[in-house]
């Protein structure tokens, strides 16, 4: 899967309503009603029954009000992010990670319809909603979905330029300052790195995803010495479910990018989270860790390329998985 182009994540960003994971406003009746006219029989599921099925090996979506049965679909061309909407509404993370005519692959996974009565969303909810979809709609018509390839064979090329005058300046020159400077604009490098293969691996450049891969892999594992795999992997999940914590400890629906307790918490619920493991109460250490992160939060920013290249070495050699989808997907 692919996750949603700049402009389309940002727009999502800046939304204070619920979408995609949306259902979460919603309450229904727990039942189930089967509808017989003439040979044909479509069952009708209401919301709080979809909300039941949460976990990998028991997983149900809803996709334009239809429901999925995908339990167990580890299969998925993009991996095991689909449980990350597992007893949820997919409908607009899905036309945000898919390209047109993907939804012909989840046809056979079809078990009803949504009885929409159930979520009790209200009209500021489904306008909210319209009018999401209206406009992502029209931007599409406009075409400000289409990256321009001009624009990054010259950010592909200047990068290049960069790395080849880092080490001419190490070569033809014993100079400390010059050795600096090389480093320095080795280190920028890196970061153009990461976001070159991070767009590519959006698949935001080309219409082929093969290519959109191909260079990702260029400039990510070659490199820089990153696992694009570990890195799509986890990049999905932050993409789908974005800035949100597990509803259960079964589920995964949470945001691996802010997976980073004890060391940083984002919220209240997760600064609590560790309790639960120790008699309702908080250890010494996170309630040290959690009370100086604000002075603490840019040295770890530091460690992070450590941490990059040790979950990266990690996948490659399959001796372990930084997020629980991937852990997911190694143990099948």
């Amino acid at each position: 899967a692919a996750s949603p182009p700049f402009l389309e994540r940002q727009l999502l960003r800046r939304v204070n309503y619920t979408m995609g994971k949306g259902g979460d406003a919603a309450v229904g009746a727990s039942r189930k009603i089967q509808l017989i006219g003439g040979d044909d029989k479509v069952d009708k599921y209401t919301w709080d029954e979809v909300k039941k099925h949460i976990t990998p090996d028991d997983a149900w979506v809803v996709y334009h009000n239809k429901v999925y049965d995908v339990s167990g679909w580890y299969d998925h061309p993009g991996g095991g992010v689909i449980f990350t909407h597992a007893g949820d509404d997919m409908t607009d993370i899905f036309a945000a990670f898919h390209a047109q005519g993907s939804q012909a692959m989840i046809k056979k996974f079809y078990i009803g319809d949504l009885i929409v009565e159930s979520t009790k969303k209200d009209q500021r909810q489904i306008d909210f909603e319209k009018g999401y979809r209206d406009l992502r709609a029209k931007l599409v018509m406009m075409g400000m979905f289409k990256a321009s390839k001009g624009f990054y064979a010259y950010k592909c090329l200047f990068n290049m330029c960069m790395w080849l005058t880092a080490v001419a300046m190490v070569y033809f020159s014993d100079s400390t300052a010059v050795h600096v400077g090389s480093a320095l604009l080795l280190g920028l490098f890196w970061q153009q790195c990461g976001w070159l293969a991070h767009d590519f691996l959006h698949h935001q450049v080309f219409k082929h995803r093969k290519y959109g891969d191909l260079a990702g892999i260029f400039w990510g594992d070659l490199m820089q010495g990153y696992s694009m795999q570990w890195w799509k992997n986890k990049h999905n999940g932050h993409h789908a479910v974005t800035n949100l914590h597990n509803s259960s400890l079964e589920s995964l629906d949470g945001d691996p990018d802010i997976d980073t307790m004890p060391l940083l918490a984002w919220s209240l619920k997760q600064a609590q989270s560790f309790r639960a493991a120790n008699n309702g109460k908080d250890t010494a250490f996170v309630r040290t860790a959690i009370r100086f992160q604000a002075f603490t939060y840019f040295p770890i920013l530091l460690l992070a390329r450590i941490s990059w290249l040790n979950e990266s070495f990690k996948t490659a050699y399959g001796i372990g998985a930084s997020t629980a989808n991937a852990k997911a997907e190694m143990e099948r």
